[in-house]
Parts: C-alpha cells; sequence; structure tokens
C-alpha cells in the first residue's frame, strides 16, 4: 500500500505555504515602516493589512491541510493493517512462499542449461573406432590459458605505469582494469543474460572513482596504487568464486567440501540472520533515513558552492573532488533510499 502522499498533493500543500509565506513576507516591511512613524496613506496600510491577513489565512490552511493528509493517511494505514492485512496475512505468506519456491527452481534450470552449454561449448566429440567419447578441448583451454596471462601482464604493465606516470586519468584506467577482468569472467561463465552479473560490473564503475579521488587526496599515489592492486585481486577473486558457484553450483579448490564439514550452527550465515532480520523489519525507516541523508548532502553541497563564489568565513573550502563526492553520494543515497521504501510500499 502506498503510505505516502501523491506528488499533486505534496505539490499543492507546499505551494500554498510557499505563497503564504510570500504574502507575509510582502507585507510585513510596510507595515513595520508604519509602526516606526514613517509616513503612510490609509489605502496603503489597509491593503498590506488584507494582504496580511490573506498571507496568515492562507498559512494556516495549508498547514491544516498537510496535518489532516498525514492524520489521513496514517488512519488508512492503520485501518488496513490492523483490519484486511491481518485477514489476507496467511494467504499472502503462502503465495510469497510458493513464489520463492518457483524462483529457485527457475534459477536452477537456468543454472544446469548454462551449465550444459558451458560444457558443450568445451568438449569436442572424439570419435574412436566405432564410439563416441568427450572430451577436453585442448585449444579452447589453450586459449583461454592464454588469456589470462595476457590479462596478467597487461594488468601489471598499466600498475607500473601508473606508479611513474600518475595524473588525472588514473582513476578511469584503474576502473578499466576492473571491466576488463569482469568482461573475461563473464565471457567465460556466459552470463551476459543474467542481470545479477552486470551488478559486479556497476560496483567498480561507482566506487573506484570516488575511492581513488579520496586516496590520492589522503594516502598519495603509491598507497592508491597498492590498495587498488589489492582491491582487484580481490575483486576478480570474487566475481570468480561467485560465477563458478552459480553455473556449476561448485567452489573452486573443492571449498564446498569443508563447508559441509563445519556444523550449520557455527556457519557465518547463521550469525548474520538476526542481522538480516532487523534490517528487512527496518528497511522502510533506512530508506527514509538515507533519503534525508542525501537532501542534507545537497544542502551541503549548495553550501560548499556559494562558499567557493562568495568566499564565506568560517565555513571550511572544499575541492573539485569533494564536490564531486558529495553530489555522487547524495545521489546514491536517494535512489537506495527511494528503492528501499518502494520495496517496503
Amino acid at each position: 500500500m502506498n503510505r505516502d502522499p501523491s506528488f499533486p498533493e505534496k505539490l499543492s500543500t507546499i505551494c500554498i505555504i510557499i505563497a503564504s509565506i510570500y504574502l507575509i513576507y510582502s507585507s510585513y516591511q510596510p507595515l513595520m515602516d508604519v509602526l516606526a512613524g514613517r509616513e503612510f496613506e490609509i489605502r496603503e496600510v489597509v491593503m498590506n493589512l488584507a494582504i496580511l491577513s490573506i498571507g496568515v489565512g492562507a498559512l494556516w490552511s495549508g498547514i491544516n491541510l498537510a496535518r489532516r493528509t498525514i492524520a489521513l493517511e496514517q488512519l488508512v494505514d492503520t485501518g488496513f493493517e490492523a483490519g484486511i492485512y491481518s485477514r489476507l496475512e496467511p494467504i499472502l505468506e503462502e503465495i510469497a512462499g510458493t513464489q520463492v519456491m518457483i524462483e529457485r527452481l527457475d534459477e536452477r534450470l537456468e543454472n544446469m542449461n548454462a551449465n550444459v552449454n558451458r560444457l558443450r561449448k568445451r568438449s569436442t566429440e572424439l570419435r574412436i573406432s566405432g564410439s563416441e567419447a568427450y572430451g577436453v578441448d585442448i585449444p579452447a583451454e589453450v586459449s583461454r590459458f592464454l588469456r589470462i596471462v595476457l590479462l596478467v601482464n597487461i594488468t601489471l604493465a598499466a600498475f607500473i605505469f601508473l606508479l611513474n606516470f600518475t595524473r588525472a586519468y588514473t582513476p578511469y584506467l584503474l576502473t578499466v582494469l576492473y571491466l576488463i577482468w569482469w568482461l573475461e569472467i563473464t565471457y567465460d561463465y556466459n552470463l551476459w543474460q543474467r542481470s545479477s552479473a552486470w551488478v559486479w560490473a556497476f560496483v567498480p564503475i561507482l566506487t573506484i572513482p570516488i575511492t581513488t579521488m579520496l586516496f590520492n587526496v589522503v594516502y598519495g599515489g603509491g598507497t592508491l596504487l597498492g590498495s587498488m592492486g589489492v582491491g582487484l585481486a580481490v575483486y576478480a577473486a570474487a566475481y570468480f568464486t561467485w560465477a563458478k558457484y552459480r553455473v556449476e553450483e561448485s567452489l573452486p579448490f573443492d571449498l564446498e567440501r569443508l563447508g559441509e564439514r563445519i556444523p550449520a550452527g557455527n556457519r557465518c550465515v547463521s550469525c548474520f540472520k538476526p542481522f538480516r532480520s532487523i534490517f528487512n523489519q527496518n528497511r522502510y525507516l533506512i530508506g527514509r533515513s538515507l533519503i534525508i541523508i542525501s537532501f542534507i548532502l545537497v544542502l551541503l553541497f549548495i553550501l560548499q558552492i556559494f562558499s567557493a563564489k562568495y568566499d564565506f568565513k568560517g565555513f571550511p573550502e572544499y575541492s573539485l573532488d569533494y564536490l564531486v563526492l558529495t553530489g555522487i553520494l547524495s545521489i546514491l543515497s536517494y535512489v537506495v533510499g527511494i528503492k528501499l521504501r518502494s520495496v517496503v510500499g
């Protein structure tokens, strides 16, 4: 159920309040001049008093309209949750459970099909005297190995170049390196049709430029490249592990066997279940908090621009990197907050 008032209602309430404040402000100064003893005309005083009365009445009406809208929505939500939702909750839970089972089965079927297609692509038919057997395609394996070796060499050469010539293009070149490794793993496991694989591509696009700017300002170029190298290794290993598990349902180096020996109560996943339940219960509150943070960041962004233009005293100076970082963080906070609120609503 929609918890928020519609956009026209919000806009009309805000316009009423803004118009009333403007009317009060426009009539306030002439009346103060009259009280200060300056010369005045009766007609102007009467007109300003009328404008002030209209402004006060409009402000009172706008505040009451906002209060009634919020109270009505809370009443409707409370009635829905107490009356209708409590009766439909068991049915909705059964439907949600069935939907989850169907999605899991669909995902397993997709994994099986992807695994079969991948094995078919990487295998070749061996014709042996009246029988058919399947073996590994040696040229394909050699080509795969050479691609990885070439990528490793390109990555090392790029980091050595950046270590000697750190310039403004460093964030973009590091992002390209992350994307090259993503392309290799995605091509190897044929994950082009999976939306979750594209999320792994957007993670370095959204985080690497910001992180590079911050590290370069705070720690310098050497620490920046060392951290980015370790981060690239961790990113490639994590994405490879995820892709292998999604397609082949197995982990590298037979790690799933080690996981089977660990009791279910001692696994890390069971430790995070309480945090996950708390997060799911407070998704709406977290989303609203992120939206508020995004508005605060936008206000800070505007103040930074005015501080740089008018040289406000007592306000810290910010460089262009900090301005870009503040703008990107505000956009990300707003998008994530809206997503969390829409999931709940």
